[in-house]
């Protein structure tokens, strides 16, 4: 990694930033949501996102992703208040750009991105949330999908999250009725990475966004890349895609470091080439 290892800084946004705050320390970035008291989304939350993810990705010091919520949680989800007089065609503008645009910049981000979740995640929150490549959960945090009950509406993107982490049986149980579930029923159900006590949920999110930040950056991006392929790979066409992933990374610089590193004994000197 680049620089000290007690290097932090923030870094300024191309507008002022309200909703967001950035850092970054020792090669991980942490953008967190911060609009009190429930870090309610609407459009000028998800924009200074997206343009703290481009700052990000952008960084060659940052090596993983962290987002999280400032106060009693990630978010409440979307700002009802801001969305009460929307017609279909203002709510799909919104959507697209919010549903759309946050699952595309996620994963085409170029880097690992964990999602450090405490208290409260609600519908747009997991949207949040799950778009991330991981989610670390403390034993206080509650996910839950209210759209049928509190916006008349099916909950969107999580209709998809949900039957493929958890299957359609319990993805129907969330889904019709809103109920929250608690981060242990959350991680029982694969939804999430795991979960942790409340006081070290930032000591373990921050261990693992370390160890991640230690790998090569080319093979992490490489990695996170044919992860996201695969998701929706036809069988048979696996074998192949993953003979060529494999054997292609032999020719980077950073796989032969790997190799002759591990074979001498020694940490690697990683070059992202």
């Amino acid at each position: 990694m680049r620089g000290s290892s007690c290097l932090a800084y923030s870094f300024a946004m191309t507008h002022a930033e309200k909703f967001i705050h950035y850092t970054v320390t020792d090669g991980i970035a942490e953008i967190t949501f911060d609009r009190p008291p429930l870090n309610l989304i609407d459009t000028d939350l998800v924009l200074e996102y997206f343009a703290a993810l481009e700052v990000a990705d952008n960084d060659p010091d940052v090596r993983v992703v962290v987002i999280t919520g400032a106060g009693k949680g990630l978010s409440a989800g979307m700002d009802l208040k801001f969305a009460e007089k929307f017609d279909a065609a203002e709510m799909k503008a919104f959507l697209r750009m919010f549903y759309v645009e946050t699952i595309e910049r996620c994963r085409a981000l170029s880097k690992p991105m964990i999602a450090m979740v405490h208290g409260f995640a609600r519908e747009g929150a997991c949207t949040l949330a799950f778009a991330c490549d991981m989610v670390i959960a403390s034993d206080d945090a509650t996910f839950g999908y209210p759209g049928v009950p509190n916006i008349g509406a099916p909950p969107g993107m999580h209709t998809w999250f949900l039957q493929k982490l958890m299957g359609r049986m319990k993805a129907a149980d969330l889904i019709f009725t809103g109920r929250a579930i608690s981060a242990a029923e959350a991680d029982r159900s694969g939804l999430i990475t795991r979960v942790v006590p409340r006081d070290v949920l930032r000591e373990e999110t921050m261990k693992l966004a370390h160890d991640i930040a230690a790998m090569s950056p080319l093979a992490l991006k490489k990695a996170k890349d044919f992860m996201y392929q695969m998701e929706d790979t036809d069988f048979r066409d696996v074998p192949e895609a993953a003979v060529e992933a494999v054997s292609s990374a032999f020719d980077t610089e950073d796989s032969k470091e790997a190799r002759l590193a591990f074979n001498q004994k020694r940490k690697p000197v990683w070059t992202g080439r």
